[in-house]
């Protein structure tokens, strides 16, 4: 299980600016702070870990270009980074690939609270690879964002390029199907 504690949001906003002005040790603050959990998501995307790395750092080599042509994020640094992460992804292996079963153990925090999480604890991981691998590929990238990233509506929302709304559906029918599967095998 991969437990990530993310930057204070109001901190990012200093350290990007800090960065935007050239400030290099705010650059290598925001790589310290931002280099595992943008490796972690891209690593349970493509399950492998010399492409994880190779796609990880393209990701921070976008950043810095952006910011020497006065581009790259204007606030939302953690929301832009894990969009850059999406994007190199989607370049490699496609948009609407589905997420790597092998890692799906690795989505479920202990302090996960919600009913439908405590339920698939009980099932073992091949029954819950079953089960994910029976979602769209965007039920389950909102489900990796959601609940392994700890991302937000808005920065799901802002990484898919889709709107609130559509996340929140995309989320609560993932869990819906979730639930409904998981009872039938029950």
């Amino acid at each position: 299980m991969i437990l990530l504690v993310l930057p204070d949001v109001t901190q990012d906003e200093a350290l990007l600016a800090q960065a935007r002005s050239g400030d290099r040790s705010a650059i290598a603050a925001i790589y310290d702070q931002y280099f595992e959990p943008i490796y972690q998501f891209t690593r349970l995307r493509v399950n492998d870990v010399q492409m994880a790395e190779d796609i990880t750092s393209s990701v921070f080599l976008a950043f810095i270009q952006a910011l020497k042509k006065g581009k790259g994020p204007r606030n939302h640094l953690r929301g832009w980074l894990f969009r850059v992460a999406r994007n190199h992804i989607a370049d490699h292996y496609g948009a609407r690939q589905p997420l790597p079963l092998e890692t799906v153990e690795q989505w479920f925090a202990d302090d996960a609270t919600s009913p439908e999480f405590h339920t698939m604890r009980t099932l073992d991981i091949e029954t819950i690879r079953a089960l994910i691998g029976q979602l769209s590929a965007d039920q389950q990238e909102v489900l990796l964002l959601r609940f392994d990233q700890q991302l937000s509506l808005q920065e799901t929302a802002d990484i898919m390029g889709r709107n609130i709304n559509t996340i929140k559906t995309l989320q609560l029918r993932a869990l819906k199907k979730l639930r409904t599967l998981s009872e039938k095998m029950a």
